[in-house]
């Protein structure tokens, strides 16, 4: 669509809207721009409203625009005064079911003089838009309501290939709050194994679990996917791998499952994805499981905010950038995954856990990511020590201490961190494991250590009998949960005395 026709269709739908002033939820000012209900089809305006005081538009402010959509509105800046005549940008953070639009964007869009702004206007995007609100929040955006009541935890995900599982023995399982088997796939019929044995995968469980460390079983994995889609293309199907899914879980004692299906947007596996997630959804819920995926934006085409809502949190695979030609894992990319998970798929920022590679690949003399190149990190550090502060080594490029430790800083204002992969770890004071456990201070926390004094003792016991009697408090209820099923009563209690006693 031509700029004047664009234009012309916002001249169109001028509503004139007084500002109102209220305060927010931190009990800061907020500037009420428009309430109603305006709707719009896809690259329509819904509605602009004239800008009479510009001042508002300043360091430190935001546009809030709440709205129901499937595709991210864009927020619209024109002047008739000789500024900007058309500048849309589109939202760098999501709550719910409001976008945001901060001062820094708009003036990469608009410019630094607001006194030219004339109007704002809400414009659809891919999918047709219902604006009920468009706010400027005066400073620190307000904490969405549905989300202030949910624990904000930190993760440490690890994935442990099944073709290097001896590196377990060598682990700092307490740096870790996952550790995902790598992977986990089935035959024809629908039975799932992976490459380590019984025995091994047993041992490596109750490791993991002495360290309080949660195991997931991850299904599918680049190049391991294929052999999904006549395991779902029907009810009767899906269901009987669900239960083969959930039997495995069981005989292993796991603790969830990671979904990593790596395939086209055109795969027809995409079309019964979502009713895969939902049937599994339930099922977890039963056992008390967890359920995660891994994705990245070309896996995520076809999957909707709806269905990225049912996992408890999403392992954003930040890493095998084809697009640059000078690293696959930079800071810019990093920043572009979470932005489009956050604002394009509507995913509160407090579930999406950033994925860091532990290796570097090279890149060919005409700027091309080389797909054959992958050089673990533990290489790089016996080629040169140095390495470990670098993130390019000839033409390899990867994330050394520096850049891991200033993604670590990201992710404490995420969901955490996630590892491909552990076996590629280098060891002792040149260990990037060693760095996130440190850099996040991810301390799993001790089963049975009600009170959160670090230590499992008599102490917790009479803490938890109080607290059932009515006459306390529990500091960490979580730890209390024993029996695994979210929710605290004697018997925790009695499991509790029993491990005192043994």
């Amino acid at each position: 669509m031509k700029i004047t026709r664009i234009l012309s269709v916002i001249v169109s739908a001028v509503m004139l809207i007084p500002q109102t002033f209220s305060a927010n939820a931190e009990g800061g000012n907020m500037v009420h721009l428009y309430e109603g209900e305006a709707s719009a089809e896809a690259w329509t305006c819904p509605l602009t409203i004239p800008v009479p005081d510009t001042s508002i538009y300043a360091e430190g402010n935001t546009i809030a625009v709440k709205c129901d959509c499937d595709d991210p509105p864009y927020f619209v800046l024109s002047s008739n005064s000789g500024g900007e005549e058309w500048a849309s940008l589109l939202p760098d953070g999501a709550g719910s079911d409001t976008y945001y639009y901060s001062y820094e964007a708009m003036t990469d869009a608009f410019g630094e003089d607001y006194s030219l702004l004339d109007y704002i206007s809400i414009m659809a995007g891919n999918s047709p838009v219902t604006v009920y609100s468009i706010d400027m929040i005066m400073g620190e955006i307000p904490e969405n309501p549905e989300d202030s009541g949910r624990e904000h935890i930190t993760r440490v995900v690890g994935y442990l290939p099944d073709w290097e599982y001896t590196a377990y023995g060598k682990l700092d399982f307490g740096a870790l709050t996952h550790l995902n088997i790598a992977f986990v796939n089935p035959d024809t019929s629908g039975n799932l194994s992976c490459y380590i044995p019984d025995i091994e995968m047993k041992n490596i469980v109750n490791k993991a679990h002495s360290n309080d460390v949660k195991v997931f079983a991850a299904l599918g994995g680049g190049g391991g996917c294929d052999g999904y889609l006549p395991l779902l293309d029907t009810p009767e199907e899906m269901a009987d791998f669900n239960e083969k899914i959930m039997a495995y879980c069981e005989k292993f004692d796991l603790d969830g499952i990671d979904l990593d299906i790596e395939l086209g947007s055109s795969n027809e596996v995409w079309n019964y994805y979502a009713d895969w997630v939902s049937s599994l959804r339930v099922l977890c819920d039963e056992r008390g499981y967890e359920m995660s995926t891994a994705t990245a934006q070309w896996v995520a085409v076809k999957v909707s905010p709806d269905t990225f809502e049912l996992f408890d949190f999403l392992n954003v695979m930040a890493y095998d950038n084809d697009g640059d030609e000078s690293s696959h894992c930079d800071m810019d990319f990093t920043n572009e995954c979470l932005k489009y998970f956050n604002v394009q798929k509507k995913v509160p920022k407090d579930k999406l856990v950033l994925g860091v590679p532990f290796y570097g690949r090279g890149y060919t003399a005409d700027g091309k990511l080389d797909w054959n190149s992958y050089v673990p990190f533990a290489e790089l550090i016996e080629i040169d020590k140095e390495n470990y502060n670098r993130d390019l080594y000839g033409d390899v490029a990867y994330n050394g201490a520096v850049t891991m430790a200033e993604k670590c800083d990201i992710a404490e204002n995420y969901g955490g961190i996630m590892i491909w992969e552990l076996s590629q770890d280098a060891a002792g004071e040149y260990s990037l494991l060693a760095l996130i456990k440190d850099k996040l201070s991810v301390a799993a926390a001790v089963t049975g250590d009600v009170n959160a004094d670090g230590e499992f003792s008599i102490a917790d016991a009479v803490m938890l009998e109080k607290w059932l009697l009515g006459n306390g408090e529990l500091t960490d209820w979580q730890a209390g949960d024993l029996c695994k099923d979210s929710r605290i009563d004697v018997f925790d209690l009695c499991l509790m005395r029993e491990k005192l006693i043994a």
